[in-house]
Formats: structure tokens, C-alpha cells, sequence
């Protein structure tokens, strides 16, 4: 079994030239960590190494990066799958540290549920001994937030989300498949909205018979259409990149353009990617030459 690896860094709108550099940079690096984490250890290790390396940088919308809520918190959203034993764990709202990953693999290995939200994401982080954190934005979203503010033009801001998800599958020499991903939500939303990032089927979805996916855009649009779960029942079918193209088209069709990406991993060690935004920033280990592959369009 050859293991591989593809992460993602949102679908959107095209990000300011003198982002692109140091955004693509930071990509590249996380797939560095995960396939590091990959080649010594297991799928889950990898996704979760990768995303958690994300959201610990500025550059996302996930962790320390995240978007606010129209009054002014950070609110996350995360979940990680395993194909093996469809075994998963997922946070909504969470408020209580910028390692939702964590928090969401927390709530698989030691709960029995899959989704915990809001105020009690705080009691699964101190039952699984996480360190609880004060959260505060990033300078630049803060700076951008009581600019909006300012300016009124708090309703206009609604309709510009960030969309800059951060997302990670792989598939590890023993044939499991795993996903992870992480948010801050659309810029500007409701407090207490959850989005597809929280919701197994929707934002990720792992399966042993198929491989592993994870989405990115409008998390309405994404979870109307259960796009991970289409994704990795396509791929039963078909290669990684064939699948992706195939949900992706489908979401265009029934909730049209602007909607959504996804990445992709088979078992057979395959990667895809597609996307109806203009730009998708993702990376992936090409594992025929041995290199990694970063890519914004």
C-alpha cells in the first residue's frame, strides 16, 4: 500500500498578491508535518499533525486565524474521521481552545458520541486533561472586524464569507483512511451557526471500502448535499480525482457555482481535488516522484 496525502487550505475568492507567497508557503509545511507524521505513524496522526500545524499559523481561517461572529468571538468548528471502524469525533461552537482538531479527536476516543457543541465543549477538553484557552483573534481579523463595524457595513461583510477552511485526508501503509478538519466559520455569522466542518458525511468522511474526503466552501451548501459522503461513495467507483470532479459537479448542479471544493484520497494511494470557487489552495505528497505538490487556482 502506498500511503498519501492531500491537505487544503479553503476554496474561495482569490486572496491579495502579497498573501499568496507566505499562504502557499504554509501549505507546503503542512504537508511536510503530515507526511512526516504519516511515514511514522498512522493516517490519523498525519491529517491531524497537518491541520493543527494550520491552525496555529495566521493565515487560515481556522485556529488562531478563525473569523469572528457578528458580535465578535471565535467559535470553531472540527471533526476527524477513520475509516476503519467508522470511528469519528466532532466539535460545534467550540470556544475553549484553537485546537478543535484535539478537542474533536478527544470527543471520539473518549466519549461516545460524535458532535459536541458550544459551552460543553469545555467539559470534554478538562475530562481529556487539553489545555483550556482564552481565545482571541488574530490582529488582522480583529482589524478587519471593527473596520466593518465602523464602517456599517455589517450586512455587506455577511455576504464576503471566508471561506479558507483547513483540511487534510490520508490513507497509511496499512490501507486505513482518515480525515481531519478545522474553521472558524463563515465571517460574520449568527452565533452559535455550525457548519458542514462539524458534520460527519458533510465536511469530512473516511471508509475503509473507499478511501477519505474532505470539503471546503458554504457549509449549507456543502451539508445539503453530504459532499464528503458522495465523494467516498464515488470513489467505490472510480479513482480520487474522478470522484472529486463527480461531487463537485453534482453540487454545481443542484446549488450552483461558488459553492464548494473537496480533496480526495483512495486506497490506491490517489489524490483529487476539485472545486467550483475560483481558487483552491491544496498540497499533496506525489508519491510517484517523491515530492510535494502545492497549488492556488
Amino acid at each position: 500500500m502506498r500511503p498519501a496525502m492531500i491537505v487544503h487550505g479553503g476554496a474561495g475568492s482569490p486572496r491579495a498578491k502579497d498573501e499568496i507567497p507566505g499562504y502557499l508557503r504554509e501549505i507546503e509545511n503542512a504537508v511536510k508535518v503530515g507526511v512526516e507524521a504519516l511515514r511514522s505513524g498512522s493516517s490519523l496522526e498525519a491529517v491531524q499533525a497537518a491541520v493543527e500545524y494550520m491552525e496555529d499559523t495566521e493565515f487560515f481561517n481556522a485556529g488562531q486565524g478563525s473569523s469572528l461572529t457578528s458580535d465578535g468571538r471565535l467559535q470553531l468548528d472540527a471533526a476527524v474521521m477513520v475509516g476503519r471502524g467508522l470511528k469519528g469525533g466532532a466539535v460545534g461552537a467550540c470556544e475553549c481552545t484553537y485546537h478543535a482538531t484535539r478537542l474533536a479527536r478527544a470527543v471520539m476516543e473518549t466519549t461516545n458520541h460524535l458532535l459536541i457543541v458550544g459551552d460543553d465543549c469545555r467539559r470534554v477538553a478538562v475530562e481529556a486533561e487539553l489545555k483550556i484557552e482564552k481565545l482571541h483573534p488574530a490582529k488582522a481579523v480583529l482589524d478587519r472586524f471593527e473596520r466593518e463595524v465602523r464602517a456599517g457595513e455589517k450586512r455587506r461583510a455577511a455576504a464576503r464569507p471566508s471561506h479558507d477552511t483547513v483540511g487534510a485526508v490520508a490513507v497509511d501503509v496499512s490501507g486505513v483512511p482518515a480525515a481531519a478538519v478545522s474553521t472558524g466559520g463563515l465571517w460574520m455569522k449568527k452565533p452559535g451557526r455550525v457548519g458542514d466542518s462539524a458534520v460527519i458525511g458533510a465536511g469530512i468522511y473516511a471508509d475503509e471500502a473507499a478511501g477519505a474526503a474532505c470539503a471546503t466552501g458554504i457549509g449549507e451548501e456543502i451539508i445539503r448535499n453530504a459532499l464528503s459522503w458522495e465523494a467516498c461513495r464515488l470513489m467505490k467507483r472510480g479513482g480520487a480525482m474522478a470522484a472529486a470532479r463527480r461531487a463537485i459537479e453534482q453540487v454545481s448542479r443542484r446549488s450552483g457555482r461558488k459553492t464548494a471544493g473537496v480533496i480526495t484520497v483512495d486506497l490506491g494511494g490517489g489524490v483529487g481535488f476539485a472545486h467550483n470557487t475560483p481558487v483552491m489552495g491544496r498540497g499533496w505528497l506525489d508519491n510517484t516522484r517523491e515530492r510535494i505538490v502545492v497549488e492556488l487556482r
